[in-house]
């Protein structure tokens, strides 16, 4: 499968966004990721919750390309600015998302 594919697929998906995130960056599925800071914390959290706690508390960036609609209004909702200002970098970064300015012709 390629890139734009496995995009689309987790886009539409309603995986929650650890089981998206690890296909997408390690090939595999796991929940939660490889590095995760609150792996061993207890008691574990639902996977009904999960993107919610991730999406608040998640110190890496997020990649807000991957996430479907109802991911989305969670993110917006619950992501700290100064943590959605470097998701947004970094899908600038990989391409995901252009900044206004190129599109307005002021680059």
């Amino acid at each position: 499968m390629n890139i734009p594919e496995l995009e689309q697929n987790l886009r539409n998906s309603t995986a929650a966004y650890p089981l998206k995130a690890t296909r997408y960056i390690y090939g595999i599925f796991q929940n939660p990721c490889p590095n995760c800071p609150y792996m061993n914390e207890y008691p574990p959290v639902p996977i009904y919750e999960k993107d919610e706690y991730c999406f608040k508390k998640c110190p890496f960036e997020i990649c807000i390309w991957i996430l479907n609609e109802e991911q989305l209004k969670i993110y917006e909702k619950v992501r700290p600015p100064e943590k959605k200002k470097r998701d947004i970098e970094m899908a600038i970064r990989e391409g995901k998302i252009i900044p206004i300015e190129e599109t307005l012709g002021r680059f």
